[in-house]
């Protein structure tokens, strides 16, 4: 198979270093064949490497044709980062690699990154299909001929946008956009907590009408629902409003998180103006992040509370949503703009 896969890939390791690698961590490689066949037909082939390893494949220093034993993890190790080191799967072998993703996404490999390259227009489309992104980040550098579909901790946190960085299993506290009933379910429980049961707000006041013509974000603190926030979007600016955070975790940096996450949330939908509703004696929290009071705005009340109108002025991000992205990123789900999303997959598929 090896002279086979060379014949389409280009040089390869030799047999006696593949099978060092086996030997090393058997999950390291994979061999697929079809059901009552007793040859083999394709292969997955990985590097299971140790954080020494991962810097020493972005810097260049791994011998990819040999690589050095100290990089290497062993089985019982949970590795830094799992590199596609090569793969042959041709015709129906391609079948075979959901089941290679399902013996890294156990606990042991759920949270080392997978790392590829790709020198084809096919192979690019693959990895775009599953995720991946184009370019590493390492050393202060854009390395471009690498493929990354993030799953440590740490690459989710600095890369996932912070209105969408909750995961249950990598990322327990976060912040993700409400886009089901059952979140939906964990607003109302957090505001009804805040609003009706400590500050007596009657209910029609709190839930308005306007809750299902608006986004929302929800903020977990290991898993717990903590907060939320809404906003609501109008031609010329957004409303960032009914921000609630659960009296157990108010000693978290949750109001702070929602906060900016809603700022980010707004630029990358493009807006340049924000505006909300301050109770006065909340307004130096508002104020943080930039907020000021709005010009000739004499305060008002509702609900039983004196507020004040306050306007913050942004920049659009440079990631911003925007007509000229074309058609799939615009129909991805709220909030998910940074992904492909399940219309963007289904292209594959055609028309029928």
């Amino acid at each position: 198979m090896l002279d086979a896969a060379g014949a389409v890939i280009g040089q390869l390791a030799s047999v006696q270093t593949v099978i060092r690698i086996a030997d090393t961590n058997p999950d390291a490689v994979w061999i697929f064949s079809r059901k009552g066949r007793d040859r083999a037909e394709g292969f997955v082939a990985t590097l299971l490497l140790n954080e020494a390893g991962r810097v020493a494949l972005f810097d260049g220093s791994l011998d990819l044709l040999d690589p050095q034993a100290e990089y290497l993890a062993a089985q019982h190790e949970s590795p830094a980062v799992i590199y596609v080191w090569a793969s042959y799967t041709p015709g129906l072998m391609a079948a075979g690699i959901p089941r290679v993703f399902d013996r890294f996404d156990s606990p042991h490999y759920a949270r080392a990154d997978i790392v590829s390259t790709s020198f084809t227009l096919r192979g690019h489309r693959a990895m775009i299909n599953r995720g991946f992104e184009k370019g590493v980040e390492f050393d202060g550098k854009r390395l471009e001929q690498f493929y990354i579909l993030k799953r440590s901790p740490q690459s989710l946190a600095a890369s996932e946008p912070r209105y969408a960085n909750h995961d249950k299993s990598l990322h327990p506290t976060g912040i993700r956009v409400v886009n089901g009933f059952d979140d939906m379910m964990r607003v109302a429980a957090i505001r009804s907590a805040v609003f009706i049961g400590e500050q007596s707000c009657p209910f029609d006041e709190e839930f308005d009408g306007n809750d299902l013509a608006a986004t929302h974000l929800l903020a977990f603190v290991d898993n717990e629902p903590a907060g939320c926030m809404r906003i609501r979007f109008f031609g010329e600016f957004a409303k960032m409003e009914r921000l609630a955070v659960r009296k157990e975790f108010r000693n978290t940096r949750t109001a702070f998180d929602l906060v900016r996450a809603s700022v980010e949330l707004c630029r990358d939908k493009g807006y340049r103006r924000l505006y909300g509703h301050a109770r006065e004696d909340y307004l130096r929290f508002w104020q943080h992040f930039g907020f000021k009071v709005k010009e000739n705005g004499a305060p008002f009340t509702f609900s039983d509370h004196s507020f004040v109108e306050m306007v913050e002025e942004v920049e659009p991000s440079a990631k911003a949503v925007r007509i000229s992205d074309g058609p799939y990123r615009i129909i991805r789900p709220e909030g998910a703009w940074h992904v492909p999303g399940p219309l963007e997959r289904s292209a594959d598929r055609g028309a029928a």
